[in-house]
C-alpha cells in the first residue's frame, strides 16, 4: 500500500498515511459523537461531541502508530531495515525489508505490537479511573474508556493465530522453530489466514441475510476479504523466497537481442524471433538507439491477420519505464525493489545481457521453481 501523504520522519522512520485513514477518522469520530458519547455523558452541545469524537479518533490513530513503532524498533534491533510506516483504514503497516534471521526474532517483532497495544490500553484505563475519581468530565471518562477497550480489543484481535495478523506471525515463528522449515510454516499460517478471512466474510453475509449489522457487516466483509488477499499474498511471497533463495539476477534472466522496431510483426517474427524463442528484444527507433523493450511472446500474441500491419514498437514498453540490475544482484532483493511489476534489464559492463519479465515471476509462483524461457538459446547481447 502506497502513502497518499507523507507526514515526515520520527526516529528515522518515515510516516505516511493512506487516503482511507481520513475516512476512518471521520467515521469513527462521527460514530462516537452520535452514538456513544451523548449516552455516556448527556448534556453537552453537538459541537462538543463532534470535537471530542474527532480527538478520540485521532487518539486511536496515535495508539496504532505506537503499535507499529513497536514493530519498527524491534526489527531494527534485529538488524533489519525499516522502510517506513503507513497508516490506513486497516490500522498500520510497517514495511520491513528482508526476512528475520531466526524464529526468536520473528516472534519478538510480531509480539511487540500487541504488547504495546495492551500497554496503551492499560494506560488509557488508568487515566479513565483517575479522571472519573476526580469528577472533572464525564465526557473525558467516556472517551478514555472507549480508547482503553478498543486498544485491548485490537491487541486481542491481532493475536489471532492467522496470517497476516501478528498472532499468525508468532505462530509462524513457532512452526519454523519446530519444523526447521520456514516455507512450510509460511504455507500453514497463510492457509489458516485464508480460512479465517473466509469465515469472517461468511459471518458478515450471514448477518446481512438476517437483516443485522448493516454498514458494520459490510465493513466486516471487506475486512475478511482483505485478510484472505493478504494471506494469499504472503503465501505467494513465501513461494518466491523459497524459489529464489540464494539466486542472483543472472540465474533467472532471459536472453536479449536487438532488433529494429519499425518493421512489421511478420518481418520481426521471421527474421528475429522464430530462431530465438523466449528472447526479450531491445527495439531501435528511426533516430537510432534503443527506444523500447518487448518480449517475443508479446509480439506473437498479435492476431495473425494483423501481422502485416502492426509493428513491434507499438507493443513495447519505453526504455525509461523499465528497471535495471546487475547480473550479480540478489534476485529476491531486486524483485522486491521493483515489486515484480516491471521489466528488469540486466546490464554488465555497459552491455545489456539479459532481462527479467513480470510474467517470469508469475511463472515462478505457479510452478514453484525457477523458469528461464529461452536460456538454451542465450548468447547474444545488446550494446
Amino acid at each position: 500500500m502506497r502513502d497518499s501523504l507523507r507526514l515526515g520522519r520520527i526516529g528515522g522512520v518515515g510516516i505516511g498515511i493512506h487516503w482511507s485513514l481520513i475516512a476512518i477518522v471521520v467515521l469513527v469520530g462521527a460514530g462516537l459523537a452520535r452514538n456513544r458519547l451523548p449516552f455516556d455523558a448527556p448534556g453537552y452541545s453537538a459541537a462538543t461531541y463532534d470535537l471530542v469524537g474527532a480527538a478520540t479518533a485521532v487518539g486511536l490513530i496515535g495508539a496504532v502508530l505506537l503499535h507499529e513503532f513497536g514493530h519498527a524498533i524491534v526489527a531494527r534491533r534485529a538488524g533489519m531495515r525499516v522502510d517506513g510506516i503507513t497508516l490506513s483504514w486497516m490500522g498500520g503497516i510497517t514495511r520491513i525489508d528482508g526476512d528475520t534471521r531466526s524464529p526468536a526474532w520473528e516472534a519478538a517483532i510480531a509480539g511487540i505490537g500487541p504488547a504495546v497495544s495492551l500497554a496503551v490500553g492499560g494506560l488509557f484505563a488508568i487515566a479513565r479511573i483517575v479522571v472519573e475519581q476526580g469528577g472533572t468530565s464525564r465526557l473525558a471518562v467516556s472517551a478514555l474508556g472507549w480508547l482503553a477497550v478498543i486498544n485491548v480489543s485490537l491487541a486481542v484481535f491481532n493475536l489471532i493465530p492467522a496470517s497476516p495478523l501478528d498472532g499468525g506471525r508468532v505462530l509462524h515463528a513457532g512452526l519454523w522453530k519446530l519444523t526447521h522449515d520456514q516455507w512450510r510454516a509460511t504455507r500453514i499460517t497463510s492457509r489458516i489466514g485464508i480460512g479465517f478471512g473466509a469465515l469472517v466474510v461468511a459471518f458478515s453475509f450471514l448477518l446481512l441475510l438476517r437483516g443485522q449489522g448493516g454498514f458494520q457487516a459490510l465493513v466486516l466483509a471487506f475486512l475478511g476479504y482483505w485478510l484472505m488477499a493478504a494471506a494469499r499474498s504472503e503465501e505467494q511471497a513465501g513461494t518466491v523466497r523459497r524459489v529464489l533463495d540464494g539466486a542472483t539476477v543472472s540465474d533467472i534472466m532471459r536472453p536479449v537481442g536487438g532488433a529494429p522496431g519499425w518493421i512489421t510483426v511478420q518481418a520481426f517474427v521471421d527474421a528475429y524471433d522464430s530462431p530465438r524463442p523466449g528472447w526479450v528484444w531491445l527495439l531501435e527507433g528511426w533516430g537510432g538507439g534503443y527506444q523500447a523493450v518487448v518480449s517475443g511472446d508479446r509480439v506473437r500474441s498479435v492476431p495473425l491477420h494483423e501481422w502485416g500491419v502492426r509493428r513491434p514498437i507499438d507493443l513495447a514498453v519505453p526504455v525509461n519505464a523499465v528497471a535495471g540490475a546487475s547480473p550479480g544482484d540478489d534476485a529476491l532483493a531486486t524483485l522486491s525493489r521493483t515489486g515484480g511489476s516491471q521489466i528488469i534489464l540486466v546490464v554488465d559492463g555497459g552491455h545489456t545481457i539479459g532481462a527479467v519479465l513480470p510474467s517470469d515471476v508469475e511463472a515462478m509462483l505457479s510452478s514453484g521453481r525457477r523458469t528461464v524461457p529461452g536460456r538454451a538459446a542465450a548468447g547474444a547481447r545488446a550494446h
